[in-house]
């Protein structure tokens, strides 16, 4: 067995949830009667964290706006983070073979924490990850290496076994600078070359790829 334990991403890794991010940041866009946004303009802002795509989101001379467009979103986003956003066909089927094969697994994403705990367990249940690390005001976002430095410590594993899997060059960097290896997903929301440009040590097609990391 190559890995004992894999750290995964969230949005774009595990779960689509593209669609949920979209209406939520444009619900508070409308409120405030600003420009709204397409899913593929969301698809360019999200992943480095809630703050990151609120700005993003704002035109360059709204930015007075931040805070207003911060809260509303989020509650928006609280309420109905799970009515659009699906996990990746093949997911669902491969982690219990991973957990049944003992393979430890934590979810480690830029998503504010509640709503990664929330996100994470409506999908997958309470039992399949052991950690599951979202954004507080102590934690640093990826690329940071702190939050899968945090995993590690809890699923007891050491960096050479273990693996990161992304779909973000934040989880490339943040695997690097943890000393851990990284591969990153196709089906996600950055370009294939971005990955390899920034970490990446193989690039998988499809969930049933994973099975290959621990053979």
């Amino acid at each position: 067995m190559k890995y004992e334990a894999i750290l995964f991403d969230l949005d774009g890794t595990l779960v689509d949830s593209l669609e949920d991010l979209t209406d939520a940041i444009n619900d508070g866009l409308r409120r405030l009667r600003q420009p709204t946004q397409t899913p593929e303009q969301c698809r360019e802002m999200i992943g480095r964290g809630r703050e990151h795509f609120v700005r993003q989101a704002l035109p360059k001379n709204r930015q007075d706006l931040f805070e207003t467009l911060l809260t509303t979103m989020t509650e928006y986003y609280d309420a109905h983070c799970c009515e659009k956003s699906r996990p990746y066909p093949g997911i669902e089927t491969i982690l219990p073979v991973l957990k049944q094969k003992g393979i430890r697994m934590a979810v480690i994403s830029n998503k504010n924490h509640p709503q990664t705990e929330k996100i994470v367990t409506h999908f997958f249940g309470r039992d399949t990850f052991e950690f599951i690390g979202g954004m507080n005001d102590s934690r640093k976002a990826k690329p940071d290496p702190e939050m899968p430095r945090a995993a590690l410590r809890a699923l007891s594993a050491a960096p050479g076994r273990a693996i990161l899997i992304g779909d973000g060059d934040t989880d490339m960097l943040a695997a690097r600078a943890a000393g851990i290896d990284a591969a990153g997903v196709a089906w996600g929301y950055r370009p294939i070359e971005l990955l390899r440009k920034t970490g990446a040590r193989q690039i998988l097609t499809s969930p049933r790829q994973i099975l290959n990391l621990i053979a």
